[in-house]
């Protein structure tokens, strides 16, 4: 089964109550313009969620919590955080653990509902379900199934606790990338929800905003047929 769209059409929660109700197990893999992760199933349960920041805050809790030495979590963090690695470095990091297992259930059912928060402001991106050949597994799981993982998100959402670090909007995520100089009425008629028309036309050029706009740098209007189009 290979499953893939757009987040803002179909968010991260209704695909993964999609997956848990279907018992499916394999890998989800997710990307937006700031972040890329893996969320890993076996029969609708998350196993573990997998994304560069949080595996690195995981390692640092184990590291806290005493589960694991410093020098050990850098050796996982430098052999297993290649993308080419068949083994997560989240993985690894809860493979060379060393406590109760209960202490480490507890570690990593508050991580992932962490995750799970996060995921919940994920707008903008795309996913993709896959069924590797060959899956993953995690000597350390969570205790916690999908809807109550969920539940519990909702509940934190309602009460007004905000994520860990805020999402970058749609409307930043294509300013920040975007080399063209524009103004606030320039982004009330071009910049649509899922498409900025401003930096994909070349019709721009010939736009009496971008004229206007071009006049107030002292250019000439005759100086645009120089510029490139976009």
């Amino acid at each position: 089964m290979i499953l893939w769209g757009n987040i803002r059409e179909f968010p991260l929660f209704s695909i993964l109550q999609f997956l848990a109700s279907q018992r499916r197990s394999g890998v989800l893999e997710i990307q937006d313009f700031e972040e890329f992760g893996a969320i890993y199933l076996s029969n609708g349960r998350i196993d573990a969620i997998s994304m560069p920041l949080s595996d690195e805050a995981l390692g640092a809790k184990l590291v806290t919590t005493g589960a694991l030495a410093e020098g050990k979590a850098k050796e996982c963090w430098m052999r297993y955080s290649q993308a080419d690695e068949e083994q997560p470095v989240l993985a690894a990091l809860l493979d060379a653990a060393e406590a109760e297992p209960e202490v480490l259930v507890e570690i990593v059912n508050r991580h992932t509902a962490d995750q799970i928060m996060q995921l919940m402001y994920w707008n903008t991106g795309t996913f993709r379900f896959v069924v590797p050949s060959r899956p993953v597994q995690f000597n350390v799981i969570p205790s916690i199934n999908v809807e109550n993982l969920l539940l519990e998100a909702y509940r934190r959402v309602d009460e007004g606790e905000r994520p860990g670090r805020e999402k970058v909007s749609v409307e930043e995520e294509f300013c920040l990338t975007c080399t063209l100089e524009c103004s606030p009425e320039i982004k009330e008629r071009y910049l649509k929800a899922d498409l900025c028309l401003w930096r994909n036309m070349p019709s721009i050029l010939k736009d009496p905003i971008f004229r206007r706009l071009r006049r107030s740098d002292a250019l000439d209007e005759d100086d645009t047929d120089e510029l490139p189009f976009i």
